[in-house]
C-alpha cells in the first residue's frame, strides 16, 4: 500500500465516520420534523370533525355523524378510519371496518376520557407509518361524553422520509467525494510531491549527479527536511570537490616525478650532447663559414654551404632548447610593458609570416597597464608561441596577438592571446600539449620542448598558461600575467 494510499485512508477514515454519524443525526431531525408536521395536519383535520361530530351527537343525528365521517375518510386519502368511542371504552361508530386499527387502544382511549387532553402516537404497521390521534367529544355543558380516534396512514411522511433520507446522504457523499478529492489534491501538492522531489534528489545524489537544491519555501517538517538535505548535498559536493582536488594533486605530483625523470635523463643527454657534439659543429660552422666568404656571390656551391650552415644552426638552438629546460634561469621580475616587448619580436618574425604567406597582426590597448614579467623571458614564450602558430597556418591564414585586462586567481592581471587559424589541435591531444617531448609536428620538425619550456618560464612568473582548440577551428593559447600594480615599464 502506498503513503498517497495510507494518508487518504487515514484521513477519509474519520471522516466518513463524522459524516455517517452527522448522516443519522440529520435523518433523525428530518424525520421528527416531519412526523410533527404531520401531527400537526393531522389534529388540525382531527379538531374539525371533532366539532362537526359533536354537533351532529348533540342534535343526536347519528346518521348524519355516520356519513360525515365516511365522507371525511373518502375525501382525506391519508385518513384510514374513523372511531367513536362512549364513555365504556367502546366503539359505537366506525367510518370503515378496515383491518388496520382493529384493537381498541382502551389505556389510551381511557386517559384521553378521563384527562380531556388529545394524545396521539405513531406505529409501524408493515413498510408504513400509521398515526393514531385521540380527542375527547365533549356535550353541550362541556362534559366529556366520550373520545373520538382518527388513523392516519403516514405513506406521504415515509414518501418524503426517504426523499429526505436520500437527499441527506447524496449532499453527504458529494461533501465526503469533495473533501477527499481536496484532501488528496493537497496531499499530493504538499506531501507528496515534495517527497518526490527529495526521493529524486537522494537518487541523483546517489548516482553522483547532483541536481540543483531543493526549493526550501515553506517552514514546516518538509522545509526543513529540503534545508537539511541542500546541506547535505552542499557537504558531499564540498568533500568530493576536494577529493578531486586531491586526486588531481596526487596526479600532478606523478606527473611532476615522471616529467623530474624526464628532464633528469634530458639533463643529462642535453650535457653530454653540448660537449660531445658543441665542439665539432663549432668547427663544421666555422669552416662552413669561412667557405661561404670565401666564394664569389654567384657561386653555385653557395646554396648547399647556406644549407650546411642553416642545419648547423638548428642543431645548436636544440641543443641550448635543452639546455634552457633542465637549467631555466631565473627570472628577473620587474614592470613590463607588453607594446616594447613585442616592438622588437615582430619584426623578427616578420620575414618567416611573409615566407609562408600567413598575415600576422598584434593588437594590443594603449591602456594595457605594466605585468611583472621578465623581458627576455616573455620574449621567449612569445617567440615560442608565434613560431608554432606560424607553422601551423596554411598560406594566406591569419596569427594574431592579443591582450587584454584579466583577473585570475584573485588577482589583476593581464591576458595575451596568440590566435592562428590552422587545422586546431584534436581534444583527445589537448591535455598532452605542455608535456616535455610531446610534439604534434611531422617526425624531424619539432622537439616538444617549446611549449614545456614556456609552461614553466609562466609558472616561475607566478602565472598561467592555458589551449583552447577545435579540430578545423584553429588553435588560441592565452598567458596570463600578474598585473604590476603602480608600477612603470
Amino acid at each position: 500500500m502506498g503513503l498517497r494510499l495510507r494518508l487518504i485512508l487515514i484521513l477519509a477514515v474519520p471522516l466518513v465516520l463524522v459524516v455517517g454519524v452527522y448522516g443519522i443525526f440529520r435523518i433523525r431531525q428530518e424525520q421528527a420534523q416531519l412526523l410533527g408536521e404531520d401531527r400537526r395536519n393531522i389534529a388540525l383535520a382531527a379538531r374539525a370533525v371533532q366539532i362537526a361530530a359533536e354537533n351532529a351527537l348533540r342534535d343526536r343525528q347519528i346518521s348524519d355523524v355516520k356519513r360525515l365521517l365516511a365522507e371525511m375518510v373518502e375525501d382525506q386519502e391519508q385518513i384510514d378510519r374513523i372511531r367513536l368511542f362512549d364513555k365504556t371504552l367502546s366503539p359505537f361508530l366506525v367510518s370503515n371496518p378496515l383491518s388496520i386499527g382493529e384493537e381498541v387502544p382502551k389505556d389510551i382511549v381511557g386517559r384521553v376520557v378521563e384527562t380531556g387532553r388529545p394524545e396521539s402516537f405513531y406505529q409501524r404497521r408493515g413498510k408504513q407509518h400509521v398515526l393514531l390521534h385521540f380527542v375527547p367529544l365533549r356535550g353541550p355543558k362541556g362534559e366529556i361524553q366520550g373520545a373520538m380516534e382518527v388513523v392516519h396512514l403516514a405513506a406521504g411522511v415515509d414518501q418524503r422520509l426517504r426523499a429526505a433520507t436520500r437527499d441527506v446522504w447524496i449532499r453527504l457523499g458529494i461533501l465526503l467525494l469533495t473533501v477527499t478529492l481536496l484532501a488528496g489534491l493537497l496531499l499530493q501538492r504538499q506531501v507528496l510531491r515534495p517527497l518526490t522531489r527529495l526521493v529524486e534528489g537522494i537518487r541523483r545524489l546517489g548516482q553522483g549527479q547532483p541536481g540543483p537544491p531543493l526549493p526550501v519555501g515553506r517552514r514546516d517538517e518538509l522545509g526543513r527536511v529540503a534545508e537539511a538535505f541542500n546541506q547535505m548535498a552542499e557537504q558531499l559536493e564540498t568533500a568530493r570537490q576536494r577529493l578531486l582536488a586531491e586526486t588531481e594533486r596526487t596526479l600532478d605530483l606523478e606527473r611532476g616525478i615522471r616529467q623530474a625523470e624526464t628532464l633528469a635523463v634530458a639533463g643529462k643527454l642535453a650535457s653530454g650532447l653540448a660537449h660531445e657534439v658543441g665542439t665539432p659543429l663549432n668547427i663544421v660552422s666555422g669552416r662552413a663559414e669561412f667557405l661561404l666568404q670565401a666564394l664569389p656571390p654567384d657561386d653555385a656551391r653557395r646554396e648547399d654551404l647556406e644549407v650546411i650552415v642553416a642545419q648547423i644552426d638548428r642543431i645548436s638552438g636544440i641543443i641550448r632548447s635543452l639546455l634552457d629546460m633542465v637549467r631555466p634561469r631565473k627570472p628577473e621580475i620587474q614592470p613590463t610593458a607588453l607594446d616594447s616587448v613585442l616592438e622588437r619580436l615582430l619584426p623578427l618574425l616578420r620575414h618567416t609570416a611573409r615566407r609562408r604567406a600567413v598575415m600576422l597582426a598584434a593588437s594590443v590597448p594603449a591602456d594595457l597597464p605594466p605585468m611583472l614579467a621578465d623581458p627576455n623571458q616573455l620574449q621567449q614564450v612569445l617567440i615560442n608561441l608565434l613560431i608554432n602558430a606560424l607553422e601551423a597556418t596554411p598560406a594566406g591564414g591569419r596569427v594574431s596577438v592579443g591582450a587584454s585586462p584579466a583577473d585570475g586567481n584573485g588577482r589583476a592581471g593581464v591576458a595575451i592571446s596568440v590566435t592562428d587559424t590552422g587545422p586546431g589541435i584534436p581534444p583527445d591531444l589537448l591535455p598532452r600539449v605542455f608535456e616535455p617531448f610531446f610534439t604534434t609536428k611531422p617526425p624531424g620538425q619539432g622537439t616538444g620542448l617549446g611549449l614545456a619550456i614556456c609552461r614553466d618560464i609562466v609558472r616561475a612568473h607566478g602565472g598561467e598558461i592555458r589551449v583552447e582548440s577545435r579540430a578545423g577551428a584553429g588553435c588560441t593559447f592565452v598567458v596570463w600575467l600578474p598585473r604590476a600594480e603602480g608600477g612603470q615599464a
